[in-house]
This record gives C-alpha cells, sequence and structure tokens, in this order.
C-alpha cells in the first residue's frame, strides 16, 4: 500500500475515536460525579435517625429538638428524591453510556428508583432503609473497597474515643485513690 493510505486511516481512526471518546466520555464522567455525590449523601445522612412521637415532647426543648429533627428528617428526603430523579433522568437522556456502564455491573435505573424508594421510606419507621441502601450501593456497583479511607478514619476515631474514655477513667482512678 501507499503511504498515504496509511496516513489517512491513522488519521480517520484518530478523529472516529477522539469522538466516541467524547460522546462517551463527558457522560461517564458526569455519572461518577453523580455517583460521588450520591454516596456521600448516603454516608451523611445515613446517622439520621427519626424523631420520638410527638406527643412525648412536653418541654419546649424537646419540642424544638423533634422540630429540628422532622426538618432533619425531610431535607434528607428530598435530597434522595433529588439524586434519584437525576439518575432516572440521567439513564434516560444518556442511553448509551447507560448501556456501557450497563455492562459493567452498574444498574443507573434501578439505583434511581431505589433512590426514590428510599426517600419515601425514609420517614416511616417500619421500613428497612440499610436494605434499601444495600439495594442502592449494588446497584451503583459499591464494593467494600470504595469507603478504605472513611471506614479506616472511622474506626481510628473510635479507637482514639476509647483511648481517651480509658485514660479519664484512669485519671478519674487516680485523683480518687
Amino acid at each position: 500500500m501507499q503511504w498515504y493510505v496509511y496516513l489517512i486511516t491513522v488519521s480517520a481512526t484518530a478523529v472516529l475515536g477522539f469522538f466516541a471518546f467524547e460522546l462517551l466520555g463527558r457522560p461517564i464522567r458526569s455519572f461518577f460525579e453523580l455517583r460521588r455525590r450520591i454516596l456521600e449523601r448516603m454516608l451523611v445522612l445515613g446517622s439520621i435517625s427519626l424523631p420520638k412521637p410527638r406527643e412525648m415532647a412536653v418541654s419546649s426543648r424537646e419540642i424544638r429538638e423533634y422540630d429540628q429533627a422532622m426538618r432533619n428528617v425531610g431535607e434528607a428526603q428530598r435530597i434522595f428524591r433529588d439524586l434519584g430523579f437525576q439518575l432516572l433522568a440521567f439513564g434516560e437522556n444518556e442511553p448509551a453510556t447507560r448501556n456501557a456502564l450497563g455492562l459493567l455491573g452498574l444498574n443507573i435505573i434501578a439505583a434511581g428508583r431505589e433512590l426514590i424508594n428510599l426517600s419515601e421510606a425514609y420517614p416511616r419507621p417500619d421500613t428497612d432503609r440499610v436494605g434499601l441502601r444495600n439495594q442502592i450501593e449494588r446497584a451503583l456497583g459499591v464494593t467494600d473497597a470504595a469507603f478504605p479511607f472513611s471506614r479506616q478514619r472511622q474506626q481510628r476515631e473510635r479507637a482514639r474515643e476509647r483511648g481517651m474514655h480509658n485514660e479519664r477513667e484512669r485519671l478519674i482512678s487516680l485523683s480518687s485513690r
């Protein structure tokens, strides 16, 4: 073959590769940013507990605590619903990316639906929120290695707190002697 055929073939391959990368690269990058936001919110909002029944709050402080807890639950519900709708919209607007990520084991539509289910189940005390979170993590392809640093940090903090607690007990016992 002639040298110019190789030149044209290589150039055409480079241009087609660039367009394919731009077609899939940006949406994949935006999906992983959205996925990161979802996982951060699940980690932060996972510790929100439901308030005691309103009838149990008798003092003004307890009423304020109840109102704040209800606002926190409502905010968590709104955040999870919005993130679920964003995932569903992404899955509908980017079918090529959804299919490409589906080959990697990521189910965008199922994760979006489960986020919406989690938002609807958040204020109800009888639902299994942990099970819903596990389904979301499975659909987003989260493994145990996804949060190694945060888990290690939490373990270090717990160990430090235990050490401080033990140190406090030791100081109290020394002062009582």
